[in-house]
């Protein structure tokens, strides 16, 4: 059969769905506005756990009256770990300065001499069990002649690893469930295409159309319709994401060239596999009937 044909009469096809038509597509394009919605959340609040891993620090405190040639040498040997990714000095001032922002003016001023150590404030690579990591830092310098004391935040990275660990399984928990539901609510959308043309399938094949040229039609009739669901899908995105930005601006929702490319080529395969399946059903009871 002649490709233009097909087209031709799907296009028709679906033009004769009408209101069946319209509600087919608009549960596809919701459908694969919250697969897109949360797909994009998803990828912010990876972003977002990056940034807060690349600020797991440790600081390492300094005795008074150390020479600098013996703080280049320990610098010199944490900068040699693969867990360090910076390290910056902090001397006197600089820590009473960060202690006045934190707690106020006056709290180190009244004091006859500054009582905060000169650091070394060690950056930690971003990665996997970056508490580990961190705490093999520590253990490297413990005990150095140079070192008074060092602060890990150990309690504050175990939080993220966990956090991050808990986020990630429901992530994907959700994420095979919104797939299932999209599939599912795909399926019976198409569904309402074919049961609208219930009589045009049943008019086909009275006149001699093979099930073949029936299965062509109306996939290239759900493909239609998952493609202009799929294209509605980042339009809706695009239209909720300003109102989401001022909401939740650490975690952005803005659809991407790709992320709309891909939502129209799922919509696109959903529509013909959920028309193709429903269409099965259909073209068994008819032959029952017939029979």
């Amino acid at each position: 059969m002649n490709l233009s044909l097909v087209f031709r009469e799907a296009l028709q096809g679906v033009m004769r769905t009408g209101i069946a038509g319209v509600i087919s597509v608009a549960t596809i394009g919701a459908s694969l506005l919250v697969l897109g919605f949360f797909w994009q959340v998803i990828e912010s609040g990876n972003a977002l756990l990056n940034r807060l891993r690349a600020r797991v620090e440790i600081d390492i405190y300094l005795k008074d009256s150390i020479s600098s040639q013996r703080v280049i040498a320990l610098r010199r040997t944490l900068e040699a770990r693969p867990e360090v990714a910076e390290i910056v000095y902090v001397d006197q001032e600089a820590a009473a300065r960060e202690f006045r922002s934190i707690f106020g003016l006056g709290t180190v001023d009244a004091l006859s001499r500054n009582p905060l150590p000169a650091s070394l404030r060690v950056r930690i690579s971003p990665g996997e069990n970056m508490p580990r990591r961190a705490r093999a830092v520590a253990r490297s310098v413990t005990g150095h002649s140079a070192v008074e004391g060092i602060n890990v935040g150990e309690v504050w990275a175990d939080s993220l690893e966990h956090f991050i660990e808990v986020i990630t399984g429901i992530g994907l928990a959700l994420g095979c469930m919104l797939c299932f539901a999209c599939a599912f609510a795909v399926s019976h959308a198409t569904k309402l295409m074919v049961l609208a043309q219930r009589d045009a399938i049943g008019i086909m094949r009275l006149v001699g159309a093979t099930n073949t040229t029936v299965w062509m039609i109306f996939g290239v009739g759900g493909a239609i319709q998952g493609s202009v669901g799929g294209f509605l899908g980042p339009l809706m995105l695009a239209y909720i994401s300003p109102w989401w930005a001022v909401r939740v601006p650490d975690l952005t929702v803005t659809p991407t060239i790709e992320l709309a490319f891909c939502l129209v080529v799922l919509g696109t395969i959903l529509g013909a596999i959920g028309s193709w399946a429903s269409l099965n059903r259909m073209l068994r009871e008819i032959a029952q009937g017939s029979a």
